[in-house]
Protein backbone atom coordinates (compact mmCIF):
# COMPACT_ATOMS: atom_id res chain seq x y z
CA UNK A 1 0.00 0.00 0.00
CA UNK A 2 3.06 2.49 0.93
CA UNK A 3 4.11 1.67 -2.89
CA UNK A 4 1.42 2.40 -4.41
CA UNK A 5 1.00 6.16 -2.39
CA UNK A 6 4.50 6.71 -3.08
CA UNK A 7 4.21 6.19 -6.85
CA UNK A 8 0.81 8.76 -7.01
CA UNK A 9 3.19 11.11 -5.10
CA UNK A 10 5.75 10.39 -7.93
CA UNK A 11 3.46 11.00 -10.67
CA UNK A 12 1.94 13.83 -9.18
CA UNK A 13 5.68 15.59 -9.06
CA UNK A 14 6.28 14.22 -12.73
CA UNK A 15 3.23 15.93 -14.19
CA UNK A 16 2.68 18.78 -11.90
CA UNK A 17 1.01 21.52 -13.60
CA UNK A 18 3.39 24.83 -14.69
CA UNK A 19 1.97 27.55 -11.99
CA UNK A 20 1.19 30.83 -13.96
CA UNK A 21 -0.34 34.08 -12.59
CA UNK A 22 -4.00 33.78 -12.95
CA UNK A 23 -5.05 35.90 -16.19
CA UNK A 24 -7.20 37.52 -14.15
CA UNK A 25 -4.26 39.34 -12.07
CA UNK A 26 -2.66 39.76 -15.03
CA UNK A 27 -5.93 41.94 -16.57
CA UNK A 28 -6.63 43.42 -13.56
CA UNK A 29 -2.82 44.60 -12.86
CA UNK A 30 -2.57 45.86 -16.81
CA UNK A 31 -5.69 47.59 -16.72
CA UNK A 32 -5.11 49.58 -12.88
CA UNK A 33 -1.58 50.59 -14.77
CA UNK A 34 -3.05 51.99 -17.65
CA UNK A 35 -5.40 54.20 -15.65
CA UNK A 36 -2.48 55.27 -13.59
CA UNK A 37 -0.56 56.33 -16.61
CA UNK A 38 -3.10 57.75 -19.20
CA UNK A 39 -0.15 58.86 -21.35
CA UNK A 40 -0.13 55.18 -22.22
CA UNK A 41 -3.55 55.33 -23.31
CA UNK A 42 -2.52 56.16 -27.07
CA UNK A 43 -0.51 52.83 -27.60
CA UNK A 44 -3.31 50.90 -25.74
CA UNK A 45 -3.78 48.56 -28.82
CA UNK A 46 0.31 47.96 -28.73
CA UNK A 47 0.10 47.03 -24.86
CA UNK A 48 -2.51 44.38 -25.63
CA UNK A 49 -0.13 43.07 -28.19
CA UNK A 50 2.69 43.23 -25.69
CA UNK A 51 4.39 45.52 -28.33
CA UNK A 52 6.12 48.49 -26.05
CA UNK A 53 7.16 51.59 -27.76
CA UNK A 54 10.45 52.84 -26.21
CA UNK A 55 8.86 56.20 -24.71
CA UNK A 56 9.01 57.19 -21.40
CA UNK A 57 4.92 56.93 -20.77
CA UNK A 58 5.10 53.27 -21.69
CA UNK A 59 8.30 52.64 -19.31
CA UNK A 60 6.11 53.61 -16.75
CA UNK A 61 3.34 51.32 -17.78
CA UNK A 62 5.88 48.65 -17.49
CA UNK A 63 7.27 49.56 -14.16
CA UNK A 64 3.60 49.66 -12.72
CA UNK A 65 3.01 46.05 -14.08
CA UNK A 66 6.36 44.71 -13.12
CA UNK A 67 5.55 46.61 -9.29
CA UNK A 68 1.87 45.24 -9.03
CA UNK A 69 3.07 41.71 -10.28
CA UNK A 70 6.06 41.06 -8.05
CA UNK A 71 8.17 40.57 -10.71
CA UNK A 72 10.67 43.15 -10.26
CA UNK A 73 11.89 45.47 -6.62
CA UNK A 74 11.40 49.11 -8.50
CA UNK A 75 13.71 50.04 -5.79
CA UNK A 76 16.73 48.14 -6.14
CA UNK A 77 15.55 46.46 -9.50
CA UNK A 78 16.42 43.12 -8.55
CA UNK A 79 14.50 40.75 -10.57
CA UNK A 80 12.00 38.04 -8.55
CA UNK A 81 13.12 34.89 -10.70
CA UNK A 82 10.34 32.91 -9.68
CA UNK A 83 7.71 35.12 -10.16
CA UNK A 84 9.09 35.77 -13.67
CA UNK A 85 9.01 31.87 -14.62
CA UNK A 86 5.24 31.96 -13.55
CA UNK A 87 4.59 34.44 -15.79
CA UNK A 88 6.24 32.92 -18.60
CA UNK A 89 4.78 29.79 -17.74
CA UNK A 90 7.90 28.53 -16.92
CA UNK A 91 8.44 25.00 -15.10
CA UNK A 92 10.92 25.98 -12.50
CA UNK A 93 12.23 22.38 -13.23
CA UNK A 94 13.22 23.42 -16.30
CA UNK A 95 16.92 24.49 -16.38
CA UNK A 96 17.18 25.86 -19.83
CA UNK A 97 14.33 27.76 -19.51
CA UNK A 98 15.28 29.50 -16.24
CA UNK A 99 18.72 29.82 -17.39
CA UNK A 100 17.47 32.29 -20.19
CA UNK A 101 15.14 34.33 -17.99
CA UNK A 102 18.75 34.66 -15.47
CA UNK A 103 20.78 36.01 -18.51
CA UNK A 104 18.08 38.07 -19.53
CA UNK A 105 17.75 39.98 -16.03
CA UNK A 106 21.38 39.72 -15.22
CA UNK A 107 22.47 40.68 -18.45
CA UNK A 108 20.19 43.86 -18.12
CA UNK A 109 22.35 47.10 -18.13
CA UNK A 110 19.83 49.47 -17.95
CA UNK A 111 19.48 49.86 -13.99
CA UNK A 112 17.58 53.31 -14.27
CA UNK A 113 14.49 51.45 -16.55
CA UNK A 114 14.02 48.85 -13.85
CA UNK A 115 12.62 45.63 -15.48
CA UNK A 116 12.22 46.40 -19.21
CA UNK A 117 15.42 45.84 -20.97
CA UNK A 118 15.13 42.17 -18.92
CA UNK A 119 11.48 41.62 -19.80
CA UNK A 120 11.97 42.25 -23.15
CA UNK A 121 14.78 40.28 -23.17
CA UNK A 122 12.60 37.23 -22.32
CA UNK A 123 9.89 38.44 -24.55
CA UNK A 124 11.53 38.20 -27.23
CA UNK A 125 12.98 34.70 -26.58
CA UNK A 126 10.93 31.72 -26.88
CA UNK A 127 9.61 31.99 -23.89
CA UNK A 128 7.58 35.30 -25.60
CA UNK A 129 5.46 32.79 -27.44
CA UNK A 130 4.26 30.74 -23.82
CA UNK A 131 2.91 34.77 -22.71
CA UNK A 132 1.52 35.81 -26.02
CA UNK A 133 -0.40 32.63 -25.80
CA UNK A 134 -1.62 33.12 -22.53
CA UNK A 135 -2.65 36.80 -23.16
CA UNK A 136 -3.32 37.32 -26.63
CA UNK A 137 -4.07 33.48 -27.97
CA UNK A 138 -1.40 34.18 -30.89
Amino acid sequence: MKFYVFLIALFGLVFAEVKSIPREELTNSRLECLIQNPKASKYFVNLLNLQYADVPEVHSYMDCVADKLGLWDIKTGQPNVERLAALFSVDPNNAEDMDIIKNCVVNSEEVEAHGRPGYLCILYTRLGDNLKKYLVGA
